[in-house]
């Protein structure tokens, strides 16, 4: 389900490492398989699928004792269960609500974990990628979030996520890293003794 091949990556680390040569930003670029496991939905319909089977065995074959079409539910919902955690299933079970709120929480832990507020001038940005959602979140600790604002994201969220419908999200994140490059160069100019505080490699997983 990945949405980026190893050349992309490679690109992408390459743009990254490009934008902190002309700013202060400390960007880090994350691409996750998906942002919770969403599992009481799964269950549902696990349990749902388990007892329209029984029940269709029992009416379609009344031969068959009961206890056989009580066996049969196991495997039948054991396997819907996992079918519906495989991707564009998965996303159908997904609430609209429950996923943002899912990949605005994943953000936030990467954003703490990854030691995004911790560079010398709060200047850590951090661009997310959910693959199952489709969701993006752009955060920016204080030094750049004073400046921009949540506002200052969305053009660039709206971006990177129209790039995944069409299949091309690497090129999205891409147009979205070199506009913020030029952005930073001029809201947050790299001093002569920047040093690189963090990773430039794509956090996954």
């Amino acid at each position: 389900m990945s949405l980026l091949s190893e050349a992309d990556c490679r690109r992408v680390e390459e743009a990254v490492g490009a934008l902190e040569k002309k700013s202060a930003t400390e960007l880090v670029v994350a691409v996750v398989p998906r942002s919770a496991d969403y599992w009481q939905a799964r269950v549902v319909v696990a349990v749902a699928w388990s007892l329209a089977a029984a029940h269709a065995m029992l009416q379609f074959r009344p031969d068959v004792a009961a206890f056989v079409a009580i066996l049969l539910q196991v495997p039948i919902g054991i396997a819907t269960f996992f079918l519906f955690g495989r991707g564009a299933l998965a996303r159908l079970l997904i609430p609209r609500g429950a996923a943002g709120e899912s990949v605005e929480r994943r953000a936030l832990e990467l954003f703490a974990s990854r030691g995004l507020t911790r560079t010398r001038d709060r200047t850590g940005m951090l661009i997310l990628v959910s693959e199952l959602e489709r969701r993006v979140v752009i955060l920016g600790d204080r030094g750049i979030h004073e400046r921009v604002g949540d506002s200052g994201w969305r053009e660039h969220v709206d971006h990177v996520i129209a790039a995944i419908r069409r299949g091309q999200a690497a090129q999205g994140l891409l147009d979205v890293i070199e506009r913020l490059g030029a952005a930073h160069a001029e809201l947050n100019p790299r001093r002569s003794d920047d040093t690189n505080e963090l990773p430039d490699e794509i956090v996954r997983g």
